[in-house]
This record gives structure tokens, sequence and C-alpha cells, in this order.
């Protein structure tokens, strides 16, 4: 990864554009293209993202002279270009000279041309092809004055994550043969005897494609690892060529936030600069954290250096059941959301909206309606306010808090067969960095192997995944003084899905004092008498039936509070009774060197101390086990929380954390519907509600209006200002 600590513009500037197709317009549509964007404010556009066809009709015939006439003409109106190399939509040719280049889907399906990413990664000719055509486009345009990145394929695995066909088969089995060396070492790692599935060979072993019943959590697991491993080798054969006759050119090609088929940790390795695609939908309340929570990702998977929103939209996409357009003002707040956590470019897909095609309905800077749409003022306006904060640019984001998220521990939680379901990716960490902006908590995502130092606090939410090495270093975390916070469900298998034996936690029981020996899950959603009787039980005559008590069915878990500073933090913020609550997941919870007196059922000792433990209220069968514990660890301290706290559990918690952290988590501040971000010596204020909010206590410039605020400030509703502080 090359050092890119400032614009990849010469200008400085934030980059503001997005895709642009004019292979699909007359070349008058084009001239007013440029026109339009220059009025826009445009300084970067991505080209021939989808262009393969166009750039090579046929087998080693290519046509680059379109393409160098539309990039001469960005050249000459002063805009710079991202070029693709074209290669995420072969053309029909590839598909028609062998059929075995298409990829065939889980169910045994070969997948036919006519839509995008119809290719097999393990397509002999797809490799060729695709190589062959990132050097010829290396070759005519590495030299041109408006390229200034290169962007490879498009959106990895968003169709073709895993293929399924004989050759992938026969390359996962040499890539499990490089892994285990041994087929005796593969049936311990994936626990074969199980169900008779012992093999003596590595060529007996298949995809995992459609079975019976449930598959082997470990089987599958690999094939995601081996199928990721796939299409990075795709990737980096592409950048060689790149790299080999542009070595000074940054290369990047587009994430899509937490998306669990890619180990972006291991991606962001091999780009020059992250960049990624973010579509919150505007009709659910939740979509500015999901900005907040991207960004965050986005830039530590750089290391904390700038990040590029690749993709966003103006209005609204076209491929969700029901597409609301974004609010008047949102477009702009959100896309100085992302400035304010790290990004330095603001791209959008797409600069013009479709003809036809299967995204003809998706948005774009310039709409069917053209300049009479109602989004066209704002692509402008957006355009002059990041121009007024570009200040910004290569700027860093600081932060006292870290979260540690793992792809592969992800991966592991959802393909485990039990305890429960798992549900969205990373929703526990999504979870905790919510409570933590909705208080104004800077937060930063962090891997495993991450350097812990620095931060005051470090979560560990559901890393399903027992790392010897990770808890090593979150206890050298704790003795220095750090917060180190572990929640379930973690510590539960180990990297071949094997269950931790003598306890779940495994290698972190040391560090918090505790194991796991049991998983208490509660199924709300069963509302029938019986598995196979839909009958509606009838207190009033069901006279055997209603004396059963059944807390499983019960949809939260109640903790009573022991510690008195948590019982001050939910006095805080209203909660009406010492009661925190939780979600479906509950756990058995003993100390790992139980006092030699002590009795059921709370096996700890004078080391831990209960900060929280399960009520009994409902006849929860865990009544009175530690449901939130705290051990000193040096100057630091390594809490565990046995269950999925809900938001004001987890605020509440956090509030009694941040107190010992000296990290203040109150967020009182400010007004309701305000994020505040710092980067670097700039502030940003972004209202994200439907009113005008005054805030007081602000004294610098506001670089957006370029007003100078002596104390107090009115936000318009959904829009921000970038305060330089004239007192720093």
């Amino acid at each position: 990864m090359k050092d890119m600590t400032a614009s990849i513009l010469p200008s400085g500037q934030i980059c503001y554009g997005g895709d642009w197709n004019p292979d699909q317009w007359p070349e008058e549509t084009v001239t007013e293209d440029i026109a339009l964007m220059k009025e826009a404010g445009v300084n970067l556009v991505s080209l021939a993202i989808f262009s393969w066809a166009k750039l090579e009709p046929e087998k080693g015939r290519y046509h680059f002279a379109w393409l160098r006439d539309i990039m001469d003409q960005c050249a000459e109106a002063g805009i710079y270009v991202d070029l693709a190399t074209g290669t995420a939509s072969p053309p029909v040719w590839i598909a028609r000279e062998d059929r075995s280049s298409l990829p065939v889907d889980v169910h045994g399906t070969r997948l036919e041309f006519g839509s995008r990413q119809q290719y097999c990664p393990s397509s002999p000719l797809y490799r060729d092809r695709s190589r062959a055509l990132a050097r010829a486009l290396a070759e005519e345009f590495g030299d041109h004055p408006a390229l200034v990145m290169w962007h490879v394929n498009n959106e990895y695995g968003c169709h073709t994550l895993q293929c399924y066909c004989d050759n992938c088969e026969r390359e996962f089995q040499e890539w499990l043969e490089r892994k285990y060396q041994s087929i005796d070492e593969l049936n311990d790692a994936w626990n074969t005897h199980f169900w008779a599935q012992k093999y003596t060979d590595f060529s007996q072993i298949h995809a995992p494609r459609d079975m019976p019943t449930f598959k082997n959590a470990a089987h599958e697991l690999d094939y995601w690892r081996f199928s990721d491993a796939q299409l990075l080798r795709l990737y980096l054969a592409e950048v060689n060529e790149l790299r080999s006759q542009t070595p000074s050119i940054p290369i990047t090609t587009n994430f899509m936030g937490e998306f669990e088929g890619l180990d972006y940790w291991e991606w962001a390795q091999h780009v020059d600069i992250v960049s990624d695609d973010s579509y919150p939908d505007p009709a659910l309340v939740g979509g500015a954290h999901e900005v907040a929570f991207t960004a965050d990702l986005m830039r530590n998977l750089g290391g904390g250096k700038p990040f590029i929103l690749m993709e966003q939209v103006t209005s609204a996409v076209q491929w969700r059941p029901q597409n609301t357009p974004k609010r008047p003002g949102q477009f702009a707040l959100w896309s100085m959301q992302r400035v304010a956590r790290g990004a330095d470019g603001v791209l959008q897909f797409q600069w013009r909206q479709s003809p036809g095609g299967a995204e003809t309905f998706h948005g774009a800077m310039v709409m069917h309606s053209g300049k009479r749409s109602r989004f066209w003022p704002e692509v402008t306006q957006l355009g002059r306010d990041l121009d007024a904060v570009s200040d910004v640019v290569g700027g860093r984001v600081e932060a006292d808090v870290a979260i540690v998220v793992d792809w592969d521990a992800m991966r592991a939680r959802k393909l485990s067969v039990g305890p429960i379901e798992a549900g969205e990716s990373f929703a526990a960490a999504r979870a905790w960095h919510r409570t933590l902006w909705e208080r104004n908590v800077t937060c930063d995502l962090i891997s495993r192997d991450s350097d812990l130092s620095g931060y005051r606090v470090v979560i560990v939410p559901e890393v399903f995944i027992d790392y010897p090495d990770l808890a090593r270093r979150l206890e050298a975390a704790a003795e220095a003084g750090t917060q180190v916070v572990v929640a379930a469900p973690t510590g539960v298998v180990n990297e071949s899905m094997r269950a931790i034996l003598g306890g779940y936690l495994g290698s972190l029981a040391d560090l918090l004092g505790v194991v796991v020996t049991d998983h208490a899950v509660r199924s709300p959603d069963v509302a029938r008498w019986s598995k196979s009787d839909q009958a509606v039980f009838d207190h009033r005559v069901d006279r055997i039936t209603r004396a059963v008590g059944v807390p499983g069915a019960q949809p939260h878990h109640a903790l009573e509070v022991t510690s008195p500073a948590l019982e001050r933090a939910l006095d805080t913020i209203g909660s009406p009774t010492p009661l925190m609550t939780s979600g479906m997941w509950g756990e058995y919870v003993q100390a790992t060197q139980p006092a030699s007196a002590a009795t059921e059922p709370m096996w700890l000792n004078d080391e831990v101390e209960v900060i929280a433990q399960f009520s009994g209220r409902d006849g929860c069968d865990l009544a009175g086990w530690p449901a939130i514990t705290r051990r000193q660890v040096g100057k630091g301290a390594a809490w565990y929380i046995a269950t999925d706290l809900e938001a004001v559990s987890r605020d509440a918690l956090l509030r009694v954390i941040g107190a010992y952290a000296r990290v203040d988590t109150t967020g009182a501040d400010l007004p309701d519907g305000i994020e505040r971000v710092r980067r670097a010596d700039i502030t940003f204020y972004l209202n994200h509600s439907d009113r005008a909010v005054q805030l007081s206590g602000i004294v610098g410039r506001d670089l957006i209006s370029g007003h100078q605020v002596s104390g107090h400030a009115v936000i318009a509703p959904r829009s921000t200002m970038a305060v330089t502080h004239t007192d720093d």
C-alpha cells in the first residue's frame, strides 16, 4: 500500500464526481456532460467500469480511441479520471468461447450471460483476458495527464462470491492440500469422524453444494476462505500488470462496507487507497448510523489514513423492493458525515441516470429530468461545500475507543449450526458502535491484529473464534490501563470450527477471570402450542399446561444491577427500575478459579466483581448467575458481558466504563440530533434532525458558510457546520 496521506488530485481538493458512462450516450450528450460537470464542481470521474465489450469487442482486438477522446476532453476541462480495468463484466464472446468461464451456483446450475459478474474465478480464459486487458490499458493510458487512479474490477464478490463448478472444486482440493499438508490433519480439523465424513484423499473432497441436510461448518468456512482467496488472486493479477507499467499511479478496488464474503483486512493490504460503496436506506431511522459505522471501518482498514467514498446515490436506488429517495439536504449531510470521519472523496453512482437496462431507475447526479430535478441544486451546492472544506484533506480522526471486528469470526458465527441463527454481519459490533455514536464518542473499528496501545477502551463483541494472540495483547493492554470489554458469544470455537473444550472463552478466560460453561438461548418466536399443533393455549381450560413455566419463550432477559455506579447511570438515563434488559442470548458463567467456600449458583471469587446478574422475575433458570463481571487487571480492567445488552443497558454500562477509562460518554452538551466529529483541526457539527438547532459555546469560522461564529450558531435541518477553531 502506498502512503496516500494527501489528496490524489494535484489541486489538493476533495474528490467529487462519480461513475460516468459516456459510451452509453451520443456525442452531444458527452459535450453537455462536461459542461454540467464544470457547473457542479466535479473534479474526478470513474470511467470504463462496465466497458469491456467496447474496449475489446473481439478477443485480442482493442478499441481505445473512444476512451482516449473522452479522457482528452476530461484533461482539457480539468477533470481527472479514476480509470477502471472493465473486468467486472466480461463480454459475450468469452461466454461463447468457453462456457466453463460462466459460474455455477450452489445448486449446480450454470449461470448465463446477460447480467454482470458472470465469470468463474477459476476460468483460465477469464484470468488470461482480464490480465491482458489491464496490461493493454496501462500501456495505452499510463502517461495520460487525466489519469490519477486505477480502479480494478468492481465490487468483487457482490454477485458471484462463490462458484461451485468442477474447476473450482479441483482448485479447492489443491488449496486444502497446501493448507493442511496431510489428509489426517484435515480430518482432525473438520472432525470428519462425525456422520462418517472421513476422507482418505484430497481428491475426494467436493465443493459444498446443496446437501440433504446440515453441512459441516468447517468445510463451508474453508470454502468461504478459498473463494475469498480466489478473488484476491484475480485482483492481484491485474494489479501486477498495472504496477509494472505505472508504478506511481495508486490502485483501488471498491469495497462494500461490512460485506461478509471478503476479508477486507486482508484486501486492504493490497490497495493504495481504500474506497467503498455505501447505500444506507433513507427510509430507515438508522441510516445515519450506517454511514458512520461504515466510514469508521473504511478509515481503519487503511490504518487511519483517508479513504474515498466511491459510490453513493443522490436520491434513491432501484434494487430494493421499495426505493425511498433521500430527503432534502440528506445527500449533502451524509456526504459531509463521510468527510468528517475520514473521506477525502465523495463520488456517486452515477453521473447521469441510465436510459435503459437493469439500473434505469437508479438515481444519479443528473437525473432523467436533467437540471429540472430537485436534486440538481443539491448536487451543485455540495460541490461548492466540499471545495470549502478541502483544508481537511489528509487529516486524521483520533479515537480513544476501539471495537474489534473480525471477518473470519463473523463468518464462523454465521455458518455455525446453532445455538442460535446469526443475524446481520457484525451485528454486535454495530450495536456497541451505535451506542458510542449516539453519545458522540468517536470510535475506531480495528482488526484482531491491530495495535491496542493508545486506546482507553477496547470492546471485543461476538468474536466467535478464540484467538490466543488477541487474548495476550488484550491482557497487555489491560495491564497498561485499558478497560477491556468482552461480550458474548466470544471464544466459542477455534479456527477450524471445533468447540472450545473445558469452558468457552478459551484463551480469554484467564484475563476475564471467568469461563462460560453453558449457553442459554431464549426462543421468543415460539408461538405455537407444540411443534405439530397450531392450537392457541387457553388458560381457562388447559389446566395442566397453565401450570407449566416456559421462561425460554420470553423475549428478553432481565438483569438485576448489583453495582451502585451502574444504578446511578441507569437513574441518569431515566430507567424506572434498577433492572437492565438484554436480548435472547444468555450464559452460565463461573470463575476460572472458584473460591473453595463458594456455593451454587455463583462459583466466583474475590477477584471477580459481579456488576449485574440475571433476574429471576420471570422464572428464568439463569436467576442469580453473573451477567456482567469485572476483574481488575494491572492499571486497567477486564469486563465480561454474558448476554446481548439492549440499547439502554449498553448506554448505562458504557457510562460506567467511560468513567473508569476517563472517556466522556455522556454526550449531554449537545442537543438531540447533533453529531460532532473532529478531524484534524476542523470540528464537524451535523444536524440529523428535522428542525433547526441552536448550539452554544462555539468559537471559530464555519468553512461552509464562511461566517465567523462567536458563541452561538444555528444549524438548519439536515445540514452541516465545519468549524475551524481559532482558540486551538
